[in-house]
């Protein structure tokens, strides 16, 4: 029977904290924000207009987009202020609490700091939404970008098409199939008689 020997320990040495970073503004963490949530709706619009055009046969109708913009935004606005409620009800649940956490969103009071500048950001980042759905340069740039992007994905998927069809299974493609083939294993055979040094 084999005994298993014990491996030696090894020293990692010992551990030393980080340095305590800074907090980020307020403003970067809203501007984070604001890219996200465009990043979110440019997506979403770029797919309703991929799927109007393919699915449903419509034209582009840049005003239609526009609105659809809109409404995200302010929906994303709406889902903002309710995260932010409900990040004040937590604040006010975990004032007064004192010991250790039992589980990662069991706050104390120790987290109401932090509880409070996060209902900020969100707050500040709901407001933020709303006034990009009234600036009307900013949403027709954004309806544009989904439009290229839209634009890309149909053409994307007119040349998988175009080569799916180029592909079928003919007459002449199984002539040609077959002589590029032939030529492959010609060439396998060469490769095989040929020694190394001379190819």
């Amino acid at each position: 029977m084999r005994f298993f020997r014990r491996r030696k320990k090894l020293d990692l040495g010992k551990y030393v904290a980080p340095k305590q970073q800074p907090e980020a503004p307020l403003q970067d963490l809203i501007d984070e924000g604001v890219l996200i949530a465009a990043a979110a709706v440019r997506l979403a619009v770029k797919n309703l207009m991929v799927l109007r055009s393919v699915r449903d046969g419509l034209n582009y109708d840049e005003e239609r987009y526009v609105t659809a913009v809109r409404e995200e935004l302010q929906n994303l606005a709406d889902e903002k202020d309710g995260d932010a409620m409900r990040v004040a009800r937590l604040s006010d649940d975990a004032a007064g609490r004192t010991g250790k956490a039992t589980h990662h969103a069991d706050y104390r009071e120790v987290d109401t700091d932090r509880l409070s500048r996060r209902e900020q950001v969100l707050r500040q980042l709901a407001r933020r939404l709303r006034s990009l759905a009234d600036d009307d340069e900013w949403v027709r740039d954004l309806v544009a970008s989904s439009r290229g992007e839209a634009l890309e994905d149909l053409a994307a998927s007119a040349d998988a098409v175009s080569l799916a069809e180029r592909m079928q299974d003919t007459e002449e493609y199984r002539e040609l199939r077959a002589d590029r083939m032939r030529n492959v294993k010609n060439d396998l055979l060469m490769l095989q008689v040929t020694p190394p040094e001379n190819r």
